[in-house]
């Protein structure tokens, strides 16, 4: 007699770890001055590094179909920079006076799960919001050649914007599985400037953000 079909249904939880990549985009909109309208200042930079963190969802199968949603909490330090920034050096400064940063300190998911089983083997696409909190900060060099003598300023940032994403998973056990996931971020934020507590300029931000995470999960009960 052929054992029954392993099911995908029940109350997970589990942990996750992984590698993030992709691109900070910075524009400054400098205040009105005597009704002149400053040009917008714009500039980006690549950003890379780790997150992990721990994940809470819970799936229902039909026949071969399964979904579910899950919650899902990451500490992370992806960050880059960029010694150009807002592309001042078309005004002639140059590179390396005015030098901006990015650092992705957290991110939060909630997610929607639709999938494919085939019994120990899931398939799955995912869609759903994502938040993050973001570090950008800015820096002038007062004296070029001694970067220590700076003049800092910066803004703590949480970007919001839409998820979405697929991944493989495998069951070993009736309650283990492993699995490897992908996950696209389309974050945004809005604020201050980021030179002088933002007295000249407000902010407008963008991350996309592309995470590649390991997950191991522990399943409990069924639904």
């Amino acid at each position: 007699m052929a054992p029954p079909a392993y099911s995908w249904s029940g109350v997970y939880m589990g942990v996750h770890g992984g590698y993030g990549w992709g691109d900070s985009d910075i524009t400054e909109e400098p205040l009105q001055i005597f009704g002149f309208i400053p040009p917008s200042l714009s500039s980006s930079s690549d950003v890379d590094g780790g997150l992990g963190g721990v994940q809470l969802g819970m799936n229902k199968q039909f026949g071969n179909w399964v979904v579910g949603g899950e919650f899902r909490l990451s500490g992370a330090d992806i960050s880059g920079s960029t010694n150009d920034c807002l592309g001042l050096s078309g005004l002639g400064i140059p590179p390396g006076v005015f030098n901006c940063d990015t650092n992705v300190n957290w991110v939060a998911a909630a997610l929607a799960k639709l999938g494919y089983a085939q019994n120990r083997w899931l398939i799955y696409g995912t869609a759903g919001w994502a938040v993050a909190g973001v570090d950008y900060g800015s820096s002038i060099v007062i004296v070029p050649g001694f970067p220590v003598i700076t003049l800092p300023s910066g803004e703590n940032d949480t970007a919001d914007g839409f998820a979405f994403g697929g991944g493989v998973e495998y069951a070993f056990t009736e309650s283990v599985s492993f699995g490897v996931e992908y996950t696209r971020m389309e974050l945004e934020s809005e604020g201050s400037g980021l030179f002088l507590g933002g007295i000249l300029s407000s902010g407008d931000r963008e991350i996309e953000l592309n995470t590649v995470t390991a997950r191991l999960n522990v399943k409990w009960g069924g639904l």
